[in-house]
């Protein structure tokens, strides 16, 4: 299952570009890394209830970028991860994020420990997910 990429198809983003942003995004953040094999085309479509030509696209789009290639054999590969910039503009982000986050939840009346007790449960839920995949 590919916990790492959603899609919504209200968003009025086109589907195969959220595609995109989301192998993009998993790669800047160290979800996805250089070697690893993307869900076949029929497989991530019907994970996430898409056409498969809407996968197609996306990889498409991915190859042109030189983020993953196709090899016969073997399958949809990551062959390159974004560099060290795009990363560093992916950590302040997420820090702003984090800010919006901790704003809201005091506006909310969400006690510190509150916010801590949910995030150490996202926290652990995320890490066991990501921990049980790499050692699969």
């Amino acid at each position: 299952m590919t916990l790492w990429l959603e899609v919504d198809p209200r968003s009025g983003v086109p589907i195969y570009v959220q595609l995109v942003d989301g192998v993009r995004h998993a790669l800047g953040v160290g979800t996805l890394r250089p070697g690893e094999r993307l869900p076949t085309v029929r497989g991530l479509a019907g994970e996430l209830t898409l056409a498969p030509n809407t996968v197609v696209k996306a990889y498409n789009e991915l190859q042109r970028m030189g983020l993953i290639e196709s090899r016969p054999g073997v399958g949809t590969v990551v062959v390159a991860a974004p560099g060290d910039a795009v990363r560093e503009q992916q950590v302040e982000a997420l820090y702003e994020r984090l800010g919006v986050l901790v704003r809201d939840a005091v506006g909310l009346g969400v006690t510190e420990d509150e916010l801590w007790e949910h995030f150490d449960r996202e926290f652990e839920r995320v890490y066991r997910r990501a921990t049980s995949r790499e050692r699969a």
